[in-house]
């Protein structure tokens, strides 16, 4: 069960909104690789959360986060940051505690790496999408 963090263009103010929408449909390869990059920043925002909140480093965990590819999902362009690692799911939403193979009434509760990369991300897409907007003008395309 992988979890998922994510987050797409509906987060943007009217304005910003149309603006990004034209852009879509006007340069799609541009608006490729800025969700590329913002890809990439989801999944080194991630890996830190996930860092930060799991107390055993042995790699496996943050071995697991993923980026999938830029793909257009109804007339939007879409990015996921996942990880697939198979314990994913217990960290993010706890589990039992099982000790010498038998379950104890402990419950250990979820860290949520992912909900925290996914609010910080949030936060930050709409502004990077205006600058992104403000650069295509900037270098001269018309939106």
């Amino acid at each position: 069960m992988a979890v998922r963090a994510g987050f797409d263009a509906h987060e943007l103010d009217e304005l910003g909104q149309m603006m990004y929408r034209t852009a879509q449909e006007l340069y799609p390869k541009e608006v490729k690789t800025f969700l590329k990059d913002q890809g990439n920043k989801g999944r080194r925002v991630l890996r830190a959360k996930t860092k930060a909140v799991t107390k055993k480093k042995t790699g496996n965990l943050l071995k697991g986060i993923r980026k999938g590819p830029v793909h257009k999902h109804g007339d939007d362009f879409q990015v996921r940051v996942y990880n697939k690692a198979p314990h994913a799911h217990l960290i993010e939403h706890g589990h039992a505690f099982y000790h010498r193979g038998k379950k104890t009434e402990i419950f250990v509760p979820g860290k949520h790496p992912a909900a925290a990369a996914t609010r910080e991300l949030k936060e930050e897409f709409p502004r990077e999408a205006e600058a992104f907007v403000d650069h295509l003008m900037e270098e001269g395309f018309e939106l």
